[in-house]
């Protein structure tokens, strides 16, 4: 029987000058509650740190209400490089040239995918590939959901996706500090496997 092993997740709330707070969500969305209650013409987006997704839970209510309602916020869907082991899908579409390869395998043609997929899991330029591919995915949703008005957005997307540290750090370095800081933290594990072709 398969356990759920996901550790506890932190969130983040963020207004326009910075991180307002970080913590549990109830503890983040009271926070956000509290700080527009007394900022009628702010804006708060709380994201989910692991996922850098956007929380989207109505910060209306006395405080237990609004504790009732965090804690029973559905968790998002990890990106692929967390997901579990089950299979997303039992089908696998395969064009014609596919399946001749495969029928001229030894073997059943499932057994030729299980050692393509057991290679390429115990190899570690595809292990440090899909790394890169993962951090620049978890980047780039933070940047889309909270980066995307700042003075070269764009660029640092761009760099972000052709692995120059030097320009998206350049382009960052124009964002407000707590924004700039997350997103090169986000990024930081792309350029340290910045070998992998």
């Amino acid at each position: 029987m398969r356990t759920n092993t996901r550790m506890p997740s932190t969130f983040s709330a963020f207004h326009e000058g910075g991180c307002l707070i970080q913590g549990s969500l109830p503890e983040v969305a009271l926070a956000a509650s509290h700080y527009l209650a007394n900022n009628k013409d702010q804006q708060v987006l709380i994201i989910e740190d692991s996922t850098c997704q956007i929380v989207d839970l109505d910060l209306s209510g006395d405080e237990t209400l609004l504790r009732r309602k965090a804690e029973h916020y559905p968790l998002s869907t990890p990106l692929p490089a967390q997901a579990s082991d089950e299979p997303r899908s039992a089908a696998v579409t395969l064009l014609p040239r596919h399946w001749q390869w495969l029928n001229d395998q030894p073997g059943s043609p499932s057994g030729a995918l299980r050692r393509l997929i057991d290679n390429a899991r115990h190899d570690p330029q595809q292990q440090a590939a899909a790394a890169v591919a993962y951090h620049q995915q978890l980047s780039y949703r933070f940047c889309q959901a909270l980066c995307g008005d700042f003075i070269g957005y764009e660029e640092a997307r761009r760099a972000l996706y052709a692995r120059e540290q030097d320009a998206f750090v350049q382009q960052t370095s124009r964002w407000p500090e707590d924004f700039a800081l997350r997103a090169n933290a986000l990024a930081a594990p792309v350029w340290a496997d910045s070998a992998i072709p």
